[in-house]
């Protein structure tokens, strides 16, 4: 197989992974640097200086291309696919050209900021007949494998009902990064209903594992309507911000299987048991109980579990 020749967009001079727009450096370049079967061939940031700063931070060497605008990019013959690990709002303008150019394509998750964009891009990547991935982390961890792995064997027997209570720690309830301050609009596509929650458990091993809301009812809700922003220093930088980001997310339904599942969602500390995230799933023959120090369980080393 040859190499993949990747133009990779977002990747900053940050290592630090609490820090946001670190997610290129910190989870896609190494391991694209360690396959034999990648090659970096070109990065895009917000400017053809920004890119060359971060092709210097990290050592890439002097054939790696920058850019400053995805319709260059886009036009780089030496491109095979097209990396977007950015916030969520950018996704669009930086994923159109590259499809239309034919690119194969990577988006992290959520591939766009509304239900518009995601049909539009869709529907572009199927009539330009090329291959694409939307980042999600779960379902190669070995933790979910696992439970696939009982589930398959029918061990425990027919599913009858799954419950999910979950708390996300993240940046806080009472505080937020500034230098995120857009996760708190509710029109951003990035907030902590289509990231955090939607990553884990509805969207990614959840679904993997149980299958899909055939039916549901849902809640969610905003309790703590105005926030503080601080700077990475933990300084509060700006008081009294309006929030509409939810804290509380209630989900209850019916799945595919005829599974009944509920799951239960907060920002905030874990539960009074340290726990950040308690998953049963129950059969006719037995249980599996998935327990985790954070909500994200597969971000948890397995000893943890």
């Amino acid at each position: 197989m040859s190499v993949i020749r990747v133009g990779l967009v977002g990747l900053s001079t940050s290592k630090d992974f609490s820090n946001t727009g670190a997610w290129a450096s910190s989870a896609h370049l190494p391991f694209l640097i360690a396959s034999p079967h990648y090659e970096v061939v070109a990065l895009l940031n917000s400017s053809v200086q920004s890119a060359e700063a971060s092709i210097a931070f990290h050592k890439l060497g002097p054939d790696v291309k920058a850019y400053g605008s995805p319709e260059d990019l886009a036009k780089d013959g030496n491109v095979d696919l097209v990396v977007v690990s950015v916030m969520v709002g950018k996704h669009y303008a930086l994923a159109k050209p590259a499809l239309l150019a034919g690119k194969n394509l990577l988006v992290e998750w959520p591939l766009g900021a509304n239900l518009r964009e995601v049909e539009e891009l869709t529907e572009l990547a199927r009539s330009k007949d090329v291959k694409t991935i939307v980042g999600l982390q779960a379902r190669p961890s070995v933790v979910v494998q696992k439970i696939k792995e009982v589930l398959d064997s029918g061990k425990i027997g027919k599913i009858l009902s799954t419950n999910v209570v979950a708390s996300f720690q993240g940046f806080g309830i009472r505080t937020w990064p500034a230098d995120a301050d857009y996760c708190l609009d509710e029109n951003s596509g990035g907030n902590s209903l289509t990231i955090s929650f939607a990553h884990f458990p509805i969207i990614d091993s959840f679904n993997l594992l149980l299958g899909e809301f055939t039916g549901l009812q849902s809640i969610v809700k905003v309790q703590y309507p105005t926030i503080d922003l601080t700077d990475r220093s933990g300084k509060i930088t700006k008081s009294g911000v309006p929030n509409a980001s939810p804290d509380h997310i209630l989900v209850q339904g019916t799945l595919s299987s005829g599974t009944v599942a509920s799951v239960s969602w907060r920002s905030g500390a874990t539960s009074v048991d340290g726990l950040g995230l308690r998953w049963l799933i129950t059969g006719t023959n037995g249980k599996i109980e998935f327990t985790s120090p954070i909500s994200h369980g597969n971000w948890a080393s397995p000893e943890q579990h």
